[in-house]
């Protein structure tokens, strides 16, 4: 099973790496199932299938995309009740400032970092995001939990239900492919 970073996930255009480029990466790879893992039923529904993403995948790939992605609204309003609950000392904002900056100076690296599919699509990427999600867990557990753990978690639950097989490919945001990576044996062995 291979994991690639969406373009639209990156937050800034990345000479080498556009939509036609990952639909040649994704072809190259000879999927039996492509699963999308931001994007909703409903998202796919409305939005996705009108694509210029799904037009070009259309004409040159033959295989179903799957939309297993969850709606994001419900972890949001999670991390805006915890933060209104536990920010709420000196102390834990600037721990919350802390991670903001973390967070910031790891994207702003990446941004240099990226020359192509091959960069984003790397260890180092992923490494600096697990890192950074290992970080945030120690510092706020239940939010990393809540935000992060649980929402990939069911990401995961319904690529399983979909029988994902080797050949199978994940279309994910650039910051969850490490941990999709990390939880390939959950998603092929249906192990939770």
């Amino acid at each position: 099973m291979e994991i690639f970073s969406s373009v639209s996930s990156l937050g800034t255009s990345i000479h080498g790496y556009n939509d036609d480029v990952l639909i040649e990466i994704i072809r190259e790879c000879a999927p039996d199932k492509v699963f999308l893992a931001e994007v909703t039923k409903k998202d796919f529904v409305k939005e996705f299938k009108i694509s210029r993403f799904f037009e070009k995948f259309q004409a040159v790939i033959n295989v179903p995309l799957i939309p297993v992605g969850l709606d994001i609204t419900i972890y949001e309003e999670f991390r805006k009740k915890f933060s209104a609950e536990n920010v709420n000392t000196p102390e834990l904002a600037i721990k919350k400032n802390m991670l903001d900056l973390i967070d910031n100076t790891i994207f702003n690296y990446l941004a240099h970092y990226w020359k192509g599919p091959e960069t984003v699509n790397s260890e180092v990427t992923d490494s600096l995001f697990r890192a950074k999600h290992k970080l945030f867990s120690s510092v706020f557990y239940d939010l990393e939990k809540g935000f992060w753990e649980d929402r990939h978690s069911n990401i995961v639950d319904n690529i399983r239900k979909m029988k994902p097989g080797n050949s199978s490919v994940i279309i994910s945001g650039v910051e969850s492919r490490y941990w999709f990576k990390d939880h390939i044996d959950d998603l092929l062995n249906g192990d939770p």
